[in-house]
């Protein structure tokens, strides 16, 4: 890969924000270090509906920055889009760049994110460029949180150098102006509460290519769910993108969650046997996340890597029954 973008290009990075004040301060202080020429960079912060201090901050944020614009999202219709891609899309409107970054509230920006994303798109030309994010906690549960994020972009990295990329995740993501209007944008796509999964599959029908880079340069750091509820009505949320994955993408997450039941029973009825496959999947699980976290230069706790299986089989169970639980989808306050 090259060392440096060979050009450039305009860039707009786009930051919806609802109810932020908590987040907000880091984010924009890591947006203010970002290494790229600020005469080729817009930021568009999106304050949607926010009732905390987050406008003060965002109106503070784009008052000392000319390169910076606020933009005062209008509800739009909820059967249509949902509320962050309701925001993205009236927020895409102002977008000036060749290039698109997508991001959220809660994250805090590497110095060179936008190099490394841009350097990615022009060494490939890929509609649809995905960076890595790591949970970043010092509590058990968020650590756990993180754990499974290492997991789950770890496959999705495997399955995209392999062909099989149909994804993409919205806090770390560039989408080229090009490769967004051929879909009409996020109001032209169909409804989704995954609106980051639902583009990119859009996007790859166009014949994009979609592409997942690993780099300390676009490693982004957010911040875990802090309840088990909230992280359970995150997960169903995202299992509502997952159930519209293809069907080799199903069954890999089936395997996952249907191992538990089935290694407890063969436990039950040959310990041995059961013990010794349980041992392997987990030692050839850690040893999979601690790898894979290692290429963006994060290190992680060998004890976590074997908590991780214990919170994996909760969690992955819990997620199945709340799903199909007949409750709707509470995310930022609205519910779908």
């Amino acid at each position: 890969m090259k060392k440096e973008v060979s050009e450039f290009p305009f860039v707009s990075i786009l930051i919806p924000s609802r109810n932020e004040e908590e987040n907000l301060p880091a984010c924009l202080e890591s947006i203010a270090k970002l290494n790229y020429p600020k005469d080729k960079l817009q930021i568009i912060l999106g304050n949607d509906s926010s009732t905390d201090e987050t406008e003060v901050l965002l109106k503070a944020f784009s008052d000392q920055n000319d390169h910076v614009k606020l933009v005062q999202i209008q509800e739009g219709d909820s059967t249509k889009t949902n509320g962050k891609a309701n925001a993205l899309s009236q927020m895409a409107k102002y977008a000036n760049g060749k290039v698109l970054l997508f991001t959220d509230a809660d994250c805090h920006l590497p110095q060179n994110w936008v190099r490394s994303m841009v350097m990615a798109y022009q060494n490939t030309q890929a509609g649809i460029v995905t960076g890595i994010t790591h949970v970043k906690s010092d509590s058990v549960f968020g650590k756990m949180q993180g754990m499974d994020w290492w997991l789950t972009l770890g496959m999705v990295k495997v399955m995209s150098d392999l062909g099989f990329s149909v994804t993409s995740m919205g806090n770390n993501m560039l989408i080229s102006k090009e490769a967004y209007l051929s879909v009409g944008g996020f109001e032209g796509i169909p409804f989704s509460l995954t609106e980051d999964f639902e583009i990119a599959r859009n996007i790859q029908s166009k014949g994009y290519k979609v592409l997942q880079q690993v780099s300390k340069d676009n490693l982004i750091k957010t911040k875990p769910q802090k309840s088990y509820l909230g992280l359970l009505q995150q997960r169903k949320r995202w299992m509502s993108g997952a159930m519209a994955l293809p069907l080799y993408w199903r069954l890999i997450l089936a395997i996952q969650v249907f191992f538990f039941p089935s290694i407890i029973l063969l436990v039950f009825l040959h310990p041995l046997l059961g013990f010794s496959l349980w041992f392997t999947k987990v030692l050839t699980q850690g040893v999979f996340i601690y790898t894979f976290a290692i290429k963006p230069g994060v290190k992680l706790a060998v004890l976590d890597l074997f908590l991780f299986e214990i919170y994996y089989m909760i969690t992955s169970w819990s997620t199945i029954l709340y799903y199909f639980w007949p409750a709707k989808t509470n995310w930022k306050g609205r519910k779908y």
